[in-house]
């Protein structure tokens, strides 16, 4: 995802461009102020039961008909804890306690967030059913993996599937 910034935030005049930090970035001759672009952070969750994998059928674009772990982004004021929480609940209706912090990946794919945060987590309460931006949700074996989309979502199920992921 670019970002994009051509007026100042503060005093609405035109942006030039300065090499600062390493790199050509936004700057306002005015009130002498750089923006900086912070980076678009996510969290995934990964569950399993039984021997199955928790994933939800995205509803939307990026990957539209694939599958995934539950994921999305975390809010400004939110710890990243609490998003995956949130964000689990908010597409399989399931609650869930978050377990351990499994990896932390850099952008490696056409996804949306800059910084995946992965969780393992177990269910406390619910029934699975599909919603927000989840048309399904489903449990999966090791044998019975779905088309999967983004790298996070690859990598853990991978590491799992193979038995080396430590849950």
């Amino acid at each position: 995802m670019s970002r994009i910034a051509n007026y100042c935030a503060l005093c609405g005049r035109r942006l030039s461009k300065r090499f600062l930090g390493g790199r050509l970035r936004p700057y306002c001759e005015s009130c002498k102020q750089t923006v900086y672009f912070d980076p678009k952070v996510a969290v995934v969750v990964f569950i399993e039961r039984d021997d199955s994998v928790l994933l939800i059928q995205r509803a939307v674009d990026p990957g539209q008909g694939l599958w995934a772990l539950p994921a999305g982004f975390v809010d400004y004021d939110e710890a990243p804890e609490a998003a995956a929480i949130r964000e689990t609940l908010e597409e399989t209706r399931l609650h869930a306690r978050i377990d351990k912090l499994l990896a932390v990946y850099p952008k490696r794919d056409d996804g949306l967030a800059d910084i995946v945060i992965a969780y393992s987590a177990t269910v406390i309460s619910g029934e699975a059913q599909a919603g927000d931006d989840a048309a399904e949700v489903g449990w999966f074996t090791r044998d019975s993996l779905p088309p999967l989309v983004f790298y996070p979502s690859i990598a853990l199920t991978t590491l799992w599937r193979e038995g080396t992921l430590t849950l």
